[in-house]
């Protein structure tokens, strides 16, 4: 659509109003296929970098190139400063060259699209909402928003009334798709299946809980739940890999202290059945040991230090259980507390009740199916943009 002579006043104004930006220089750019993902917050991000591992399987090369508006040198090594001002954003586009922009959410800045659309870039609008339109820069300009929301290729509303009110700004209807937030999701852990069986096979019917990159404070906190949940759960096996495999000699000689049958795994590849706590301190192979156990302790989580990431045992199956220092994963653990996917325990004192509580395998699989959909939501609009990707490049080569 053509902008209107007011709309092309205006961003002349703009223009001429922008100071003058120092020079950004930018790495080399690879071989290969460019997509600009622009994102407004830090933590879109990792529905981004889930997007480029999507994209690492295609035999064509795909590289992301992700930008942050509010932009910190912390993210120095996942993002770019987003280029600020018409110079800048023109040099920007020179350097990349991208085949396609990704607009994630956030606000929608008159300048940056207008620059995106001068250079014939196509681009796609994803979790659009319609939130802010009536707040954007120049959006009193006669039919700004409208031009604005019409640049766009395509836009992924996040649910009907979005797409409604898209519709109602501006938005053609048949660039809309309704397809849900683009959410991040951890890749799935491997491991080897002989080596599972194996495994499953030695441990028979035992109930199984799994303490993940336990550390050494977590000590007392998991003899007190094994000797409290064991009460009532006959043969019940705890399973640690420590955060590091060199502290499992320290961690088995203290719980070897309270009196447990420890076996270390450098000793014995599998527990055998007087074997009350196994602890694994070789490779942990933490993609095996999930699917082992339905019931996963993350370690790090009661008192601090840093944990794994709780989408790893959601997304295989394992009931997900930590206390409240989660970073950096608190979008994670958030999202899966509140579907009832994962339980946020307060206390050392709740960690053996709750794991009794789960050991029952019908209050498990409940909680292994909410984890599983929570892990796979975004998948599906991540796997839109993808195909809308290889689209693109499939028109570029015709």
């Amino acid at each position: 659509m053509a902008r209107s002579l007011k709309i092309a006043a205006y961003m002349a104004g703009l223009g001429r109003s922008t100071p003058a930006a120092s020079p950004t220089f930018y790495p080399d750019r690879p071989d290969g296929a460019i997509i600009w993902a622009r994102c407004s917050r830090p933590e879109q991000l990792t529905a981004i970098e889930t997007l480029q591992r999507k994209l690492a399987d295609d035999a064509d090369a795909v590289q992301i190139i992700a930008t942050v508006s509010d932009w910190d040198p912390a993210l120095a090594e996942r993002a770019l400063p987003e280029p600020k001002g018409k110079e800048m954003i023109r040099a920007f586009l020179a350097h990349w060259r991208p085949m396609l922009v990704i607009w994630v959410r956030g606000d929608l800045d008159l300048v940056l699209l207008d620059a995106i659309r001068s250079a014939r870039v196509p681009s796609i609008l994803v979790d659009a909402s319609g939130d802010g339109i009536d707040h954007i820069a120049g959006g009193w300009v006669p039919g700004a928003i409208r031009s604005l929301l019409s640049g766009f290729d395509t836009v992924l509303a996040v649910d009907s009334g979005s797409a409604e009110k898209l519709i109602g700004a501006g938005t053609p209807q048949a660039r809309i798709v309704v397809t849900g937030l683009m959410e991040d999701c951890s890749p799935v852990l491997p491991c080897n299946e002989t080596e599972r069986r194996d495994l499953s096979a030695a441990i028979g019917t035992r109930p199984v809980w799994l303490a993940a990159a336990a550390r050494a404070n977590d000590c007392t906190a998991l003899r007190r739940a094994h000797l409290e949940a064991g009460r009532r759960a006959h043969r019940l096996l705890l399973i640690i890999t420590p955060d590091t495999p060199d502290c499992g000699s320290n961690l088995a000689k203290e719980m070897r202290q309270f009196g447990f049958h420890v076996t270390l795994q450098s000793e014995s590849p599998a527990p055998s059945e007087p074997t009350q706590v196994f602890i694994v301190d070789t490779d942990p192979d933490l993609g095996l040991w999930y699917r082992i156990a339905p019931v996963t302790y993350l370690g790090g989580t009661l008192y601090g230090g840093g944990c794994r990431d709780p989408f790893e045992p959601a997304a295989l199956g394992s009931a997900v259980l930590c206390g409240p220092h989660v970073a950096p994963y608190q979008h994670h653990a958030a999202r899966l507390n509140a579907a009832a996917a994962a339980k946020l325990i307060a206390s050392a004192d709740a960690l053996g009740p709750t794991v009794e509580t789960l050991l029952a395998p019908d209050k498990a699989a409940r909680m292994a199916h909410a984890a599983w959909d929570v892990t796979s939501r975004g998948a599906d609009v991540t796997n839109q943009i993808v195909a809308l990707i290889r689209q693109r490049l499939e028109d570029r080569v015709a």
